[in-house]
């Protein structure tokens, strides 16, 4: 057979096992969402559009208006990883495509890698990773979050090369764990420090277990015990030590401040509800308790199964790192450093490490069929709501994007979002996605403006960050309140900053009377002339500065 035949056959040997077919193909099913649709609907992804595009271009010639409101950050933050990604992609392709790549890769990346993390516990338990896809669309990708849900694969890649080559970690395999690590922190601190306590609990218990062994066996050569001891310890701190280095850093810089703790029955709703799953609508609640129910008999499944076998392994040990990811999860307040949502990310690391425990248990036929035909089916069907929804909220995106051509290049924009999850014919639009509320970062990277509600620019851990002086988050009122509180004339006399164009968005009749909302009218009405008004709903409204003349050209999306 020649080399062109092996590569050709290889991959259709590989797919006629079932269970294959069935991975590659809920791989291909969990793309379709993100290509069916022209906008994802996200509430940070335009704000990270934006600014991938502003750190792109920022030293363009023509492109002074980036210049004159924002500074670069060069601190090593762990939230580069996916600004550098997508900038270099808007490099070869239109920016919209280069978020599809973006999301794609992370896609591509969770399955492969829940299905490496899960062989290198056991090769024979790679199918379990058909778990890890109903918490592909999860809340916090819907968030926007991209940085935090690509560090899921790079979570489960670290844990995976520890726990393959951990027990005798040479220097090749310490580098890669190294690099991997790296990566790791410069997609989310979150992810790493759990990474860590997983490695941390996992080699104090194997540890533990040999030491054991090893004393049962008297006078048994504890030469194997220390070097087994040394790469698990000794050798995985050095691998691992750079991101504690740069995450100390960052909390020394950031400070550990932190919220209260959230009450105890919430968190406990929460991980019963699964919550980090739902997004959009109450169509998603019976499917995220439906994991949640998966996970909890395919646990009852294999602990009654090891207690009629007496069958334990080493990797039981993982039940621990569930426990302590479950303790930690209770524990933890809800924002820390600068972060929120810290309690929706810490939902999900229990059901994570318990697939990776699912893998080393053994399974007959029927229940293996059982369990991927289950998860399968959730997780299809919730491909389904997310596309119906993407579909639904995509006719209202172009809607609040229908006057984007008619904002000037190197101009600023201010958007003023009434109701960021939406509201038409008496209901809102998404249940608890404010994508509405960072929209406008979709108009700011196509034209080439300033947008001065990018809220990234208002905090101290992203690539691009406004200027104090001219920082509208300072100097003009509550940006993102609901309505908005700003102060548009007090902003520009006090800070010599502009307000070229504003952009009203999905005022409700309930907010219309209110004394904010008055005075957002009467600031428009003494120095602003409409110049569109959306169709057909007439929600969004976007206003010229009066001494601003009409743009000479036009801009193509690039």
């Amino acid at each position: 057979m020649t080399f062109a035949a092996a590569i050709e056959t290889r991959p259709l040997r590989w797919l006629r096992t079932p269970e294959n077919a069935l991975f590659a193909a809920l791989v291909a099913f969990h793309l379709v969402p993100i290509w069916s649709a022209t906008y994802f609907p996200s509430q940070d992804g335009p704000a990270h559009i934006n600014n991938a595009n502003v750190l792109r271009e920022y030293n363009h010639p023509d492109r002074t208006v980036f210049r004159e409101y924002y500074v670069l950050n060069t601190n090593p933050e762990p939230n580069w990883a996916g600004h550098i990604v997508l900038a270099a992609l808007m490099y070869v392709v239109p920016m919209l495509v280069a978020e599809k790549l973006l999301l794609s890769g992370y896609v591509l990346l969770l399955a492969l890698s829940a299905r490496y993390a899960a062989g290198a516990v056991r090769p024979e338990g790679r199918w379990v990773a058909v778990l890890a896809f109903p918490f592909t669309y999860n809340y916090l990708l819907h968030m926007g979050f991209y940085n935090f849900c690509y560090s899921l694969p790079m979570y489960f890649i670290v844990l995976g090369l520890w726990v393959r080559h951990g027990h005798n970690l040479g220097v090749r395999n310490a580098l890669v764990l190294a690099v991997a690590s790296l990566g790791l922190y410069f997609a989310h601190v979150v992810s790493l420090v759990t990474a860590y306590l997983a490695i941390g609990g996992l080699a104090t218990a194997l540890t533990a277990v040999d030491l054991i062994r090893l004393a049962a066996r008297r006078g048994a050569d504890a030469g194997p015990v220390w070097r087994r001891f040394r790469s698990r310890t000794l050798i995985t701190a050095g691998a691992l030590l750079p991101p504690v280095l740069l995450t100390a850093n960052f909390l020394s810089q950031k400070g550990t401040a932190h919220s209260a703790r959230l009450a105890a029955k919430l968190q406990w709703d929460r991980l019963y509800m699964v919550e980090s799953l739902v997004s959009y609508s109450d169509h998603e609640l019976p499917l995220a308790r439906a994991v949640f129910w998966t996970f909890v008999v395919v646990t009852a499944y294999c602990l009654v199964r090891k207690v009629v076998l007496r069958h334990w392994t080493r990797w039981d040990a993982l039940l621990l790192v569930v426990a302590g990811y479950v303790l930690v999860y209770f524990r933890t307040p809800d924002g820390m450093s600068g972060g929120g949502f810290v309690s929706h990310r810490l939902i999900l690391y229990p059901f994570l490490a318990l697939i990776l425990w699912f893998a080393a248990q053994s399974y007959c036929r029927l229940s293996r069929y059982i369990i991927q035909g289950a998860t399968a089916a959730i997780a299809i069907a919730m491909l389904v709501v997310h596309t119906t929804s993407y579909a639904r909220l995509n006719d209202y995106l172009d809607e609040y994007l229908s006057g984007a051509d008619l904002i000037e290049p190197n101009s600023t924009l201010l958007p003023l979002c009434f109701t960021h999850n939406g509201y038409d014919d008496g209901k809102f639009l998404s249940k608890r996605i404010g994508l509405f509320l960072h929209a406008s970062g979709h108009i700011a990277a196509r034209r080439r403006i300033v947008e001065l509600d990018n809220y990234e620019g208002n905090t101290t851990y992203f690539p691009v960050l406004f200027r104090y002086e001219l920082n509208a988050f300072h100097h003009m009122g509550t940006l993102e309140a609901q309505p908005p509180k700003v102060d548009i004339a007090s902003y520009v006399a006090k800070t010599g900053g502009r307000v070229d164009y504003v952009l009203v968005w999905n005022v409700r009749d309930d907010q219309r009377g209110l004394p904010d909302t008055k005075a957002i009218e009467r600031e428009l009405d003494d120095g602003y002339h409409l110049i569109h008004t959306s169709e057909p709903r007439s929600l969004m409204q976007l206003y010229r500065r009066d001494d601003l003349a009409a743009a000479d050209g036009d801009e193509s999306d690039g």
